[in-house]
């Protein structure tokens, strides 16, 4: 039954993946294989459904705002960043500088602050910090003003 349900579930996941055409459903389908696969190695089926569906819900942040490419500019920036994104957590001054050196764009940057609900409070260090790492002025005005 095991054997079944997990070639059943991965079957489900191909074909999802080779239909998927949004970025937040490639995400979603991408966190959902990895959660399974990693949730079914640590604690059997069982395992692998709570993984796979963790997965699907993390990965689907990543996949909204970011395209494939841009991801993997990310992770080779800064694995750190990428993988607070996709936990939802709040996103400090050295990952806002991670994405701009990634090359996300100014308004998805601005949309992952909000959409992980981060807040900052600037000193003039770190704003000189932030103009020293090339941060547009758009995005520092924003993590002023909220």
């Amino acid at each position: 039954m095991i054997k079944k349900s997990s070639i059943l579930f991965l079957s489900f996941g191909l074909m999802a993946l080779v239909g998927c055409e949004s970025k937040a459903g490639t995400g979603a389908i991408s966190g959902g294989a990895g959660g399974a696969a990693i949730g079914g190695l640590v604690g059997g089926t069982q395992g692998a459904l709570i993984g796979g569906a963790a997965g699907v819900i993390t990965g689907g942040l990543l996949g909204t705002y970011l395209d494939n490419n841009e991801q993997k500019k990310l992770k080779q920036e800064s694995m750190q960043t990428y993988q607070r994104i996709e936990s939802k957590e709040k996103l400090r001054v050295n990952d806002i500088i991670a994405l701009s050196k990634a090359k996300i764009s100014d308004d998805k940057i601005i949309t992952l602050i909000k959409k992980t609900g981060s807040t900052y409070s600037l000193n003039q260090y770190k704003i000189n910090k932030l103009h020293n790492a090339h941060v547009s002025e758009k995005v520092i005005n924003h993590m002023l003003s909220n």
